[in-house]
């Protein structure tokens, strides 16, 4: 075998080994992941009566109608403040500016949600109030 075809040979073993072993220790990561919001709302709302899982599923579908013109909104200002970011010269006043459009987008965001939150918890008793609290609740992280 010639000395170049050995040299790859080799480099390909190790690259292999590199790749089998990150693959591996990622393994126990993936097999550990939290469900997604929509896995954990699906399987706290399966516990309700049929009428309230409509009531829900209304409620947060209304809540995503509200808040996606926003999050356009939120998206387009990020885009133009990566756009200020790269031109020269640099704005700072521009840049302030853009960021602080988008922080206003995502508090009023944030109001409108909070706000179709309260009505739905205003009509439910406190038994469906836990379950939507639950949805709500942020997934422990993983370390």
């Amino acid at each position: 075998m010639n000395t170049k075809l050995k040299v790859a040979f080799l480099a390909s073993l190790i690259l292999n080994v590199l790749l089998i072993g990150i693959l591996v220790g990622q393994l126990p990561n993936r097999l550990t992941k939290n469900p997604s919001r929509k896995e954990r709302m699906e399987q706290a709302l399966k516990n309700l009566p049929e009428p309230v899982q409509t009531q829900f599923r209304s409620k947060l579908e209304q809540m995503r109608q509200v808040v996606k013109p926003l999050r356009e909104q939120i998206r387009m200002a990020r885009d133009d403040i990566m756009r200020i970011l790269i031109t020269e010269p640099f704005d700072q006043a521009a840049y302030d500016r853009q960021v602080d459009t988008m922080n206003d987008l995502r508090v009023q965001g944030n109001k409108k949600m909070a706000d179709i939150i309260k009505d739905l918890a205003n009509e439910l008793p406190s038994e469906y109030r836990n379950v939507l609290a639950t949805i709500l609740k942020r997934p422990p992280s993983l370390k």
